[in-house]
């Protein structure tokens, strides 16, 4: 059987949380109802979560890209790749 994935995801200086829930497609704030619902996390996750983010943690676990923009032209604009083993070939 397959776990359902889960991303939280948050804007720094902003309060919000989202629940990104993969299997349904959805977005929707972040709260203890919302994640009880989807039993994404134990009732009082939140509150760890907001004590966290006070204290300026940050946590990218299993991804592998993220990005925050305003708008589509403007990530492609702003992006680049750089191969991280270009200097190995």
């Amino acid at each position: 059987m397959l776990m359902a994935k889960y991303f939280i995801i948050g804007e720094t200086d902003a309060k919000e949380l989202w629940l990104v829930d993969l299997d349904n497609r959805s977005v929707e704030p972040l709260t203890d109802i919302t994640l009880a619902k989807s039993q994404a996390a134990d009732a009082g996750f939140v509150e760890i979560l907001d004590k966290a983010r006070a204290s300026g943690i940050t946590t990218l676990k299993g991804i592998s890209i993220a990005i925050a923009t305003n708008s589509r032209s403007e990530a492609i604009s702003q992006s680049f790749i750089v191969d991280p083993t270009s200097h190995e070939k």
